[in-house]
């Protein structure tokens, strides 16, 4: 297994202090983020001193993730503003993104050859598995979950078609009415001018 990287054993106040000065200075500035770094690490008395090539990397790596993130949030908002609720088709769309993002992850642990250990790599593997199967279930779920509000709805809408008929309306009103309760209906046409 790779050693820890000097960065990794770093106490959390200066790695969070790192990670924001990255933030701060626009990932920008490696030169002297590392010697403020080092600097700052002098005074609290932590005997390591980082390079400016750690630090570079560990700029890159939070950058990434800092932009993975905001386009994750991008398309759940995306999401939000344009697909209704009605069986939780955001609940699927936020699976797919995360089915898509686990699918690449798994892929690039399968192609990590800094991962020479193979008990180290059969870990990574098992969580990856784990997640893999709550995703399913969640999934699984989910499609129950939509097949159940269909059910329901077709239900409501053939006792409305019932009391319709009942109530005297014609045959094309009762089917439209049925088709706008399942939301099959098409919009109404603009009168011709």
């Amino acid at each position: 297994m790779p050693p820890v990287s000097k960065i990794a054993q770093l106490p959390p106040e200066i790695r969070s202090w790192l990670h924001a000065t990255f933030v701060q200075r626009s990932f920008g500035d490696i030169a002297g983020v590392t010697e403020d770094l080092n600097a700052l690490m002098k005074e609290a008395g932590v005997a390591i001193t980082i390079g400016k090539s750690a630090v570079g990397e560990e700029s890159k790596r939070v950058k990434r993730a800092r932009e993975a993130i905001a386009a994750a949030t991008r398309s759940m908002q995306l999401i939000a503003d344009t697909v209704r609720d009605d069986a939780d088709k955001r609940g699927e769309a936020l699976n797919a993104l995360v089915s898509e993002g686990l699918f690449e992850a798994l892929l690039l642990a399968r192609e990590a050859e800094a991962e020479d250990d193979p008990a180290a790599r059969v870990a990574l593997m098992n969580k990856a598995a784990l997640a893999s199967a709550r995703l399913t279930t969640t999934s699984v779920r989910q499609r129950q979950f939509r097949h159940e509000v269909e059910e329901r709805l077709k239900a409501a809408a053939e006792g409305v078609q019932k009391l319709a008929k009942a109530g005297g309306l014609d045959d094309a009103t009762v089917a439209e009415i049925y088709n706008r309760i399942l939301g099959v209906a098409k919009p109404p046409q603009a009168a011709a001018g």
